[in-house]
C-alpha cells in the first residue's frame, strides 16, 4: 500500500517528462505532412482543439497534456501522503491520479460550453440590430459590416462576425462565409440565420421579413428557456430547504422520539 505511492509518483513524473519534451526531427517532418488537428485523437484526450480555443484559458494541446500530467502527479502524491496516515489502499491513489488527469479537460470543456452558450444568446442581439438597420433601409450586407464595430457581449461571436466581414472585404460572399465560420465554431443559431439570409438573397426576396421572423422565433425560444428555468426554481428551493432542515429535524425530533420509545419498551 505504501510502496505503491512511489511507483505511481515515478510513473506520473515519467509521463510529465514525455509530455513536455520537444518533438524529434522525424516528428517535425510528420507534422508537416499530417498536422495534429487531422490525426486521430488519443482516447484520453477529451478536450478538442475547438474547446481549447473557446475556453479562453490560453491553453493549447501540449499545455493541456502537461497540465493534466501535473494534476495527476499532484493528486497521486496527495493520496500517497494520505495513505501514510490512513489505510486507503492503492486503488484510491489510482482513482485520485485519474481524477487529477480528467479535471483540467473537464474545466476546459465546461468553459468552452459556457462561452458557446453565451454566443448563442448574443445572436439574438445581433439579429435585433440587423433587423433595425435593415428596417432603416440598409442592405443586409452593409448592415452586417456596420455591426462588426459593435460588440454583442460575446467575444466568440464577435470574432466570428469579424472574420466573415474581413473575408467579405476580400470578395467572399458575406453570408455564406459567416455561415461557414459559425458552423465551424459550433454556433448553429448564427449559421442558420446566415443561411436564411443567403437563401433570401439568391431568391431575390426581401431580407426584412426574414430577419423579423428569425428575431421573433429567437425571442420565443429565449422566453421558453427562461420559463423552463423558472419552473425548476421551486424544486431546487425545496431541495435546499430539505437539506437545511432535515438534519435538524432528525436530531431534535426523530432521534429523541426514537430514544423515548426505546426507553418505554425497556422500562
Amino acid at each position: 500500500m505504501i510502496s505503491a505511492a512511489p511507483a505511481l509518483a515515478a510513473l506520473s513524473i515519467a509521463a510529465l517528462i514525455l509530455s513536455v519534451r520537444r518533438p524529434s526531427a522525424v516528428g517535425r517532418r510528420l507534422e508537416l505532412i499530417a498536422p495534429l488537428e487531422r490525426r486521430p485523437r488519443m482516447p484520453w484526450h477529451t478536450a478538442t482543439d475547438r474547446d481549447l480555443r473557446h475556453s479562453g484559458l490560453g491553453l493549447d494541446a501540449d499545455r493541456l497534456v502537461a497540465t493534466r500530467a501535473v494534476a495527476a502527479l499532484a493528486a497521486a502524491l496527495g493520496a500517497g501522503i494520505l495513505s501514510l496516515a490512513a489505510p486507503i489502499g492503492p486503488a484510491v491513489i489510482v482513482l485520485a491520479a485519474y481524477a487529477g488527469a480528467v479535471a483540467p479537460a473537464m474545466l476546459v470543456e465546461g468553459q468552452a460550453r459556457s462561452r458557446r452558450a453565451d454566443a448563442e444568446d448574443a445572436t439574438v442581439v445581433l439579429v435585433e440590430r440587423l433587423e433595425a438597420l435593415v428596417a432603416a433601409g440598409r442592405p443586409a450586407e452593409t448592415a452586417l459590416s456596420l455591426l462588426m464595430r459593435r460588440p454583442t457581449g460575446s467575444a466568440l461571436l464577435d470574432a466570428v462576425v469579424r472574420r466573415a466581414v474581413d473575408a467579405h472585404l476580400l470578395g467572399a460572399p458575406i453570408f455564406r462565409t459567416l455561415a461557414a465560420h459559425a458552423r465551424e465554431e459550433g454556433l448553429l443559431t448564427c449559421a442558420t440565420v446566415a443561411d436564411d439570409l443567403e437563401r433570401a438573397r439568391d431568391l431575390g426576396t426581401g431580407s426584412l421579413a426574414l430577419v423579423r421572423e428569425r428575431r421573433r422565433s429567437l425571442r420565443e425560444g429565449e422566453q421558453a428557456r427562461r420559463l423552463e428555468a423558472a419552473s425548476q426554481v421551486e424544486g431546487k428551493l425545496m431541495l435546499v430547504l430539505v437539506l437545511c432542515y432535515l438534519p435538524a429535524l432528525i436530531l431534535l425530533v426523530v432521534i429523541p422520539l426514537f430514544v423515548g420509545l426505546l426507553a418505554g419498551l425497556f422500562a
